[in-house]
């Protein structure tokens, strides 16, 4: 019987457990603050992304003349 295959996560929570075992509070502190700010630069990226998609999808209007309704 074939032992079962770990994801890459499960990987290194098991390695980020040990650390946390080993880790002072003032490790611990900093880690998170890290992860903290991370998470808000991929969100800030997202939103960037987002935006130039939009702006790419929009950007034939500026070179198109607008419909003359009488």
């Amino acid at each position: 019987m074939s032992p079962i295959q770990k994801s890459a996560r499960q990987i290194v929570m098991e390695r980020l457990n040990t650390e946390i075992v080993r880790a002072t509070t003032g490790d611990l502190h900093r880690a998170a603050d890290f992860l903290e700010g991370a998470r808000k630069i991929r969100a800030g990226s997202k939103r960037q992304r987002n935006a130039s998609r939009q702006a790419h999808r929009t950007a034939y209007l500026k070179k198109v003349d607008n419909p003359i309704s009488w």
